[in-house]
């Protein structure tokens, strides 16, 4: 998406022609906000957005706007997408022509929801929500032609919530990917939503490999943001993700590297970086900040990793060939 659509740049009385032009010219799929208090200071609509492949990932910062899809304007522009909405601030309100509206929203819920049926949805007071539209044809091999899909509201009591979540977040914030890590990601994305949303994952094999590839994920992730903790260990992991240990280390065997080589290499990762950025820092206290509560074996595995013992390396850095 080129440029930013920005209500606030434009005075109160161009508000309204300006968000219809903008939002026109953009990959968004038609949305009436008519409904929306274009008159007062409070009203704000800004979108900033990404391409990922055919989908299109935006963040919508809102206050005092209700946005629509009314039947007559599916007729006249029908858009042949599913919405996933992430809360990341605020709440909602909605309103389905066919379904009840859920009840309060809050932060981290997310809303799945087939934009070619009527509704809306009203944000009093300021919100933040992650945006991804995605056409209907990535949800197809699982759902068929089935003319609408019914709203979900997926909450973080689900224990799909997290993996989702992490998903959907790590999409929104790709920039300029390859047509194939677009695929990858998107493929993942959609297939975790179809679980989430009622689909049996053990009714084939793509979806049981992309929960098995997004709990590898999230266990990563988790991994990457907790290494530093010397009793971070396998056990942990399982107990974060809500699985089993047997079904942790089943996650990691299609590729090649144990959960305990996976901590190891992100406290090493993580050493790594503290010696090229913080020369005033020891040794000792980088390998304790890494999460290594021995200097010996620091030393032994990052020379094994680096093919340098860590002062060497962090004189001479990228120039040595790792082992």
């Amino acid at each position: 998406m080129s440029g930013v659509i920005d209500t606030d740049l434009v005075h109160r009385s161009r508000r309204a022609s300006y968000l219809s032009g903008a939002m026109a010219r953009s990959p968004l799929p038609f949305i009436d906000v008519s409904g929306s208090h274009f008159g007062s200071r409070d009203f704000r609509i800004r979108v900033e957005g990404n391409l990922i492949g055919d989908a299109f990932f935006s963040r919508l910062l809102l206050r005092q706007v209700e946005l629509k899809r009314l039947g007559r304007d599916i007729i006249r522009y029908p858009s042949n997408m599913l919405l996933i909405a992430l809360l990341q601030n605020g709440s909602y309100d909605q309103n389905f022509a066919h379904h009840a509206p859920f009840s309060k929203t809050g932060p981290g819920d997310i809303l799945m929801l087939d934009l070619d049926a009527p509704q809306s949805v009203t944000f009093a007071q300021s919100a933040i929500v992650t945006c991804a539209y995605v056409p209907r044809q990535h949800f197809e091999p699982f759902i068929g032609q089935a003319p609408i899909l019914k709203p979900v509201m997926i909450r973080q009591d689900n224990e799909l919530h997290g993996l989702l979540a992490s998903c959907f977040l790590s999409c929104a914030e790709m920039r300029d990917p390859t047509a194939i890590a677009s695929q990858a990601a998107l493929q993942t994305l959609t297939r975790l939503a179809i679980v989430a949303h009622g689909l049996d994952p053990n009714s084939c094999d793509e979806l049981s490999q992309s929960l098995f590839e997004a709990r590898r994920a999230r266990a990563r992730l988790f991994i990457a943001l907790r290494c530093a903790d010397p009793t971070l260990d396998a056990q942990k992991v399982a107990d974060y993700l809500g699985i089993s240990l047997r079904s942790l280390h089943l996650i990691f065997e299609p590729v090649g590297m144990s959960v305990s080589n996976t901590i190891m290499q992100a406290r090493l990762e993580r050493a790594m970086q503290s010696l090229q950025h913080l020369p005033g820092k020891s040794v000792l206290d980088v390998a304790l900040d890494s999460g290594f509560n021995n200097l010996a074996t620091f030393y032994r595995a990052f020379g094994r990793h680096f093919g340098a013992p860590p002062g060497t390396w962090r004189h001479q850095g990228p120039d040595i060939k790792q082992g």
